[in-house]
């Protein structure tokens, strides 16, 4: 089926049952805050600490029209499933979140369409994101890689030669279901559409209109400083991301593209994107704070974790009200919105379904002063992480 089933599965793959698979990642962590002129506070002390993340995968094919797919995960951060050892005292329990449960279903055998030229497949549930790249480049400027959406979506994909493809996905999903009659629920009816070129050496891109709807004061105040939300967040300008405090609408519109080429035996990837959230405005609270609307991100990779080693570079700008912060890649800026900074990253197969990582962030708050008091705050800081990780 088509919808990115055990994304980490080393399983065996046979056209039936049920297969496992899953990862464990160890990682320490150190975080460095350096001076924070932004609003006159003491630095923050320097930090340390060692995490883990446990992943479960399955997949299902129930026949050839139907499939399910699931993922268990460490700890109940809606954007993590890092747990740090020692947060819960005298050796207390961790616990365990549902990811994914989706139910899957295709018009044709196999979810392939009937020429064979492409595919076709519906999902509905704890379904995962769609609307992120993954392997060209790093795709983090507006969703961070653990979320996974709620509602029921479908995606279309159609070969163009050798190698290409064009593509289109849509869906509705559940951001929060109030259970008073009084209230709407908000939602997010997106729709995204590309094309990619080539094989060996290729080029795609990609344009997405994010809508959301029905948003409540309860929504805002989560990108706001992350209030009663299921994760940290922060950022977003209170009357500024919608126009309203109250909520209101979204409208963001995306654009990311990649090139990619063998460059001989060292792969080369080259990658960038652009957003504008058209329904933002000018503070009417924060005098001189305007709509902050933009983000943008470029970078490189170069080489092959499994040939030798992979290393990169990325930037990312994403401003105030460029997205809901609470959707905002937690590592990347610290999960913030008003933030840019780097990026530097490597990676090597050091085994067999074994990789050792090493991941360097530096960021900074993009505006400071009223109206950017939870942003800016501790917004100066490096961050490094070095993994290891077992697939299985």
């Amino acid at each position: 089926l088509t919808t990115g089933l055990v994304s980490d599965s080393r399983a065996a793959e046979d056209d039936k049952g049920l297969k496992f698979g899953g990862s464990i990642r160890g990682r320490y962590e150190y975080i460095n805050w350096m001076n924070d002129s932004h609003d006159g506070s003491e630095t923050k002390d320097d930090r340390g600490r060692f995490r883990y993340r446990l992943r479960f995968d399955a997949k299902a094919k129930i026949n050839p029209n139907a499939g399910a797919y699931f993922r268990l995960v460490s700890g109940t951060d809606s954007r993590s499933g890092n747990v740090t050892l020692g947060s819960n005292p005298d050796f207390g329990p961790d616990s365990f979140s549902i990811r994914y449960a989706a139910m899957v279903i295709t018009p044709w055998d196999d979810g392939l369409l009937p020429s064979g030229n492409g595919k076709w497949a519906f999902d509905f549930g704890r379904v995962k994101n769609p609307y992120k790249w993954k392997g060209h480049g790093k795709d983090m400027m507006m969703w961070d890689g653990d979320i996974a959406l709620a509602g029921a979506g479908t995606q279309f994909s159609h070969k163009l030669g050798d190698g290409g493809k064009f593509f289109v996905q849509t869906g509705y999903y559940a951001i929060d279901e109030n259970s008073s009659q009084d209230s709407k629920d908000p939602y997010m009816a997106p729709v995204q559409g590309g094309i990619v070129f080539g094989k060996d050496t290729s080029f795609g891109i990609r344009g997405s209109y994010y809508y959301m709807s029905e948003l409540d004061a309860a929504f805002i105040m989560r990108g706001v400083d992350g209030t009663d939300g299921t994760t940290s967040a922060g950022g977003n300008i209170e009357d500024g991301l919608t126009g309203d405090p109250e909520g209101g609408n979204l409208k963001v519109v995306e654009t990311q593209a990649f090139f990619s080429t063998g460059l001989g035996s060292i792969p080369l990837v080259v990658s960038g994107g652009y957003s504008d959230n058209t329904s933002a405005v000018a503070s009417e609270t924060y005098e001189g704070v305007g709509p902050n609307s933009v983000a943008y991100n470029f970078g490189f990779e170069l080489g092959s974790k499994k040939r030798a080693l992979l290393g990169g570079i990325g930037w990312y700008h994403i401003e105030a009200n460029a997205f809901p912060a609470q959707f905002i890649d937690s590592d990347l800026l610290d999960g913030y919105t008003n933030r840019e900074g780097v990026l530097l990253f490597f990676a090597k197969s050091v085994m067999k379904d074994t990789d050792l990582g090493l991941q360097f962030f530096r960021s900074d708050a993009i505006e400071s002063g009223e109206g950017f008091g939870e942003s800016s705050k501790n917004s100066k800081r490096n961050r490094l992480q070095i993994d290891m990780i077992y697939k299985f």
